[in-house]
């Protein structure tokens, strides 16, 4: 039983590396699923009872390759007090992932948008990072929620207006550092009334 497995897991990682290359090359419509399955020496079926489809199999990459940029960016970030520096540098790290992986961002985040799914849960803890800065640097509750969806709005309006062009970089962030800027001050103007 140990070795049918075995052999599962071998046959879904070479399924995913194949497809990352295909998506990446090719891009992901551009890529069916008879040309992954010939890549990777297996029958079309066999690619199903791995992934039910192909948006399957693109989140299963996406989410892998998400996950070891985060990871990595962690290791190297230092924490940070202000909520704007904060954002600033969750933003920095996902937008040159989106930026890397821009047609599977694209196709996620719309199926995360429409199903309620992983981009929700993580801006949720991100807004839980921006509140939680704001309460320790003396802003009230309600006034730290406000300030915080006005925050993830400006998060999602640099993100959306830059995703289908491919350009999450420097500039975003800049755009992004400009519109929260109002927050920045209210979060400056709190530290020195404590």
């Amino acid at each position: 039983m140990a070795i049918r497995k075995q052999q599962k897991a071998q046959t879904r990682a070479k399924i995913k590396q194949v497809a990352k290359q295909a998506f990446l090359k090719q891009g992901i419509d551009a890529t069916s699923t008879r040309y992954l399955s010939q890549q990777a020496n297996i029958a079309v079926g066999t690619l199903f009872v791995h992934f039910p489809d192909k948006l399957a199999l693109v989140k299963d990459i996406f989410f892998d390759e998400m996950e070891i940029a985060l990871r990595t960016a962690s290791q190297h970030q230092q924490h940070v007090s202000s909520p704007v520096d904060y954002l600033q540098q969750m933003a920095h790290v996902l937008f040159i992932f989106y930026d890397d992986y821009s047609e599977f961002t694209q196709q996620v985040l719309l199926d995360s948008l429409a199903h309620g799914g992983f981009h929700t849960t993580q801006m949720a803890a991100v807004y839980d990072g921006v509140i939680m800065r704001f309460q320790q640097a003396g802003v009230d509750e309600n006034a730290a929620h406000v300030f915080a969806e006005n925050m993830i709005a400006n998060y999602w309006f640099v993100l959306l207006s830059g995703l289908p062009k491919g350009v999450l970089g420097r500039q975003a962030l800049d755009h992004l550092k400009r519109l929260n800027l109002p927050f920045e001050m209210s979060y400056k103007n709190a530290l020195k009334s404590r």
